[in-house]
C-alpha cells in the first residue's frame, strides 16, 4: 500500500484488465487494493489466531481456506466495482 509498483507489470500488484488500461487506472487500483488487502489480511489473521486459541469441531485449516477464498473473491469484486465507478472501460476517467 505504501510502495505500490510504479509501472504496469505482470509480476506485482493488482492486475485486472481494467487496472492495466493505463497508468492512471494502475495507480488508483494499486493504492486502493493495497488498503483492501491490508484490511482482509487483518480479518483473516484475527480469525486464524482465534481458531488456534478456540479450536472448532470442524477442521480449522479447511475453514481458514474457505475464508481466504471468499476474501479473494470479495477483494476482486470490490476493486472492480471501485474502478468501474471511477473509469470508463477504455480507461478514461468519468466526470464527477
Amino acid at each position: 500500500m505504501k510502495y505500490p509498483p510504479k509501472s504496469i507489470n505482470r509480476v506485482m500488484g493488482y492486475k485486472s484488465p481494467l487496472a492495466r488500461k493505463n497508468q492512471d487506472t494502475w495507480d488508483v487500483s494499486q493504492k486502493h487494493s493495497g488498503f483492501s488487502m491490508l484490511i482482509l489480511g487483518v480479518i483473516n489473521g484475527i480469525f486464524g489466531i482465534w481458531s488456534i486459541i478456540q479450536p472448532m469441531a470442524n477442521n480449522n485449516q479447511n475453514v481458514q481456506l474457505v475464508l481466504l477464498v471468499i476474501s479473494a473473491i470479495a477483494l476482486i469484486a470490490y476493486e472492480e466495482i471501485h474502478l468501474m465507478k471511477l473509469f470508463h472501460m477504455d480507461g478514461s476517467r468519468k466526470e464527477m
